[in-house]
């Protein structure tokens, strides 16, 4: 139903223990299309379809200056509040904020955005909080993060975006187990999403249940054969069951699908962790 954060879990193996980093893109953090707030703007402008249209563009190239250059974004964001721009002038800023690394004040003003948006519109305030409860995330404030996100399950229980998003949150507070049962019920409503089925493999991972993991993982790789976060996790799989020659083919794999990615990285951090193997 949402579009919050994209969410890009990058695994990593900190030896001697195996731990799970999932790290929120930030470059794509709190991105909606400009047609998420067309209801409000068409609600300012009912007479005026050619302003709507116009602030709907405007509001989009916000969007997208916000993940390019934040400072730019959030000073244009500004100037367009000052001469009418409301809701998505707001909202722009709140994105841009988030770039700048100014998280928790983002997250503020995406709830305060949330309480402004007319109470009919449903969706828009849901998805807002929702991206509120993302950027809390990002401050290390779990607690508020989970407050939000159980409360908007009160009302969309079977949206699998919100499922994910609470479990990525449970995970980080160590809590694997319900995360696994979020991501198990988002799974239920979209059974082929490679990137929810790779979140699964590494809880399942994380709670020593490896069988359960490379499953997962060979679901996702099969759905997906060129997305590197699976090959840089089955990777991951392979060296804790001893298999350093398989390992390093597949986060080899990761460098030819990801060039100086976030997985690309990873990998070779891995890849150099690794002894030499003898042949």
């Amino acid at each position: 139903m949402f579009s919050p954060i994209p969410n890009h879990c990058y695994l990593f193996l900190n030896p001697p223990r195996i731990i799970s980093l999932c790290i929120l893109s930030v470059c794509a953090v709190l991105g909606l299309s400009g047609s998420v707030f067309s209801q409000t703007l068409g609600s300012q402008d009912q007479d005026n379809p050619a302003r709507s249209a116009e602030q709907s563009e405007i509001y989009d190239r916000c969007l997208v200056e916000a993940r390019r250059d934040p400072e730019i974004a959030y000073a244009k964001a500004l100037s367009w509040l000052e001469v009418g721009g409301g809701l998505p002038a707001r909202h722009c800023a709140a994105v841009a904020m988030v770039g700048m690394g100014d998280h928790a004040e983002a997250a503020t003003r995406l709830e305060r955005l949330a309480e402004d948006v007319p109470a009919e519109d449903t969706v828009i305030r849901a998805g807002l909080l929702a991206q509120a409860a993302q950027a809390w995330n990002l401050t290390g404030r779990l607690d508020r993060a989970e407050e939000i996100q159980t409360r908007l399950l009160g009302l969309f229980p079977n949206d699998p975006q919100l499922r994910v998003d609470r479990a990525l949150v449970r995970m980080q507070a160590g809590r694997t187990w319900e995360a696994v049962d979020d991501l198990n019920i988002s799974l239920s409503a979209e059974p082929d999403n490679p990137e929810v089925l790779l979140f699964r493999a590494a809880a399942y991972r994380y709670l020593d249940a490896m069988e359960l993991a490379r499953s997962d993982v060979d679901r996702a790789l099969e759905i997906d054969p060129k997305r590197p976060e699976a090959w840089l996790e089955r990777g991951i799989l392979k060296h804790l069951d001893g298999d350093l020659e398989g390992a390093a083919q597949d986060w080899s794999e990761v460098l030819k699908l990801d060039p100086n990615g976030p997985t690309d990285n990873a990998a070779r951090a891995h890849l150099n962790a690794l002894p030499v193997i003898q042949k």
